[in-house]
């Protein structure tokens, strides 16, 4: 069974694992070719990569060269940009879904925090925008992913309430900056139900923007192996993403043996 975690005011127990193995790719960045990207993840031994929107426009150009690389590898999440929660945002990210899943991606992942243009939106108005994109993907057969930034616990926990149809992203990386190592666990305690994706990357647990180096494993203080490994005692069977923004080849054919390895358990 394992041993028992605290968090939110009660234990977090492993379930047991599945014979599914869960499927690990690599992250990508839009500001870049993908091509290049996507050949080194093949070369390291990936199984997918994660398609990332965040800085690039959904027309049919960008369909056509990601259905030519996918390809190469498989395309099976993708990373939506920081929102802004407007109307003409919304209409922009539905496009996203409609571009971006024939060339592969069902989940779409989405941060809570606002694009920096965009601070100080109200927690009901993301709310209410987050719902909307979630009943689109959904119309669509496709996933939203809600992935931990800063956020509260709290804050968590009511929005997964308000809408019971979005899924969760636990980002490691983010989890346990300011030196928090029970963070993580106290997440998984909260979307346990919702988990399916998760985002693993080190740093050194500074702060904020600053400290979220996304390091290749082991060049950080993270506790990875402890993490992953509940995750996967607790029936995870989805996808993961090592989302490492720095490193060689080598070193993140060497993140991907160690993720596999505790995952795989």
């Amino acid at each position: 069974m394992g041993t028992p975690s605290r968090g939110l005011g009660k234990t977090y127990v492993p379930r047991g694992t599945r014979s599914r193995v869960v499927r690990i790719g690599g992250s990508t960045y839009s500001k870049r070719p993908f091509e290049p990207q996507v050949r080194e993840l093949k070369e390291a031994g990936f199984d997918y990569w994660e398609f990332d929107l965040s800085w690039i426009d959904p027309t049919p150009k960008l369909q056509a060269e990601a259905t030519a690389i996918a390809g190469i590898l498989p395309a099976e999440t993708a990373h939506l940009p920081p929102p802004r929660f407007t109307e003409e945002d919304q209409a922009r990210f539905q496009r996203f879904l409609d571009i971006a899943a024939p060339v592969g991606p069902r989940i779409f992942n989405v941060h809570l925090m606002p694009a920096k243009s965009a601070a100080g939106v109200p927690l009901d108005v993301r709310t209410v925008w987050l719902a909307e994109l979630v009943d689109a993907a959904h119309s669509r057969g496709l996933t939203i992913t809600l992935e931990n930034v800063e956020e509260p616990l709290s804050i968590l926990a009511e929005v997964f309430t308000r809408i019971p149809r979005m899924k969760a992203c636990l980002d490691i990386g983010h989890a346990s900056l300011d030196g928090d190592n029970e963070r993580p666990f106290q997440l998984l305690s909260l979307i346990r139900d919702r988990l399916a994706l998760v985002h693993a990357h080190d740093n050194r647990q500074g702060h904020g923007e600053a400290g979220d180096l996304h390091l290749p494993f082991g060049r950080g203080t993270i506790r990875l192996e402890e993490v992953l490994r509940t995750v996967r005692k607790d029936s995870f069977d989805g996808h993961a993403t090592l989302e490492l923004f720095t490193g060689t080849m080598e070193e993140k054919a060497d993140s991907l043996a160690r993720a596999r390895a505790w995952l795989d358990s």
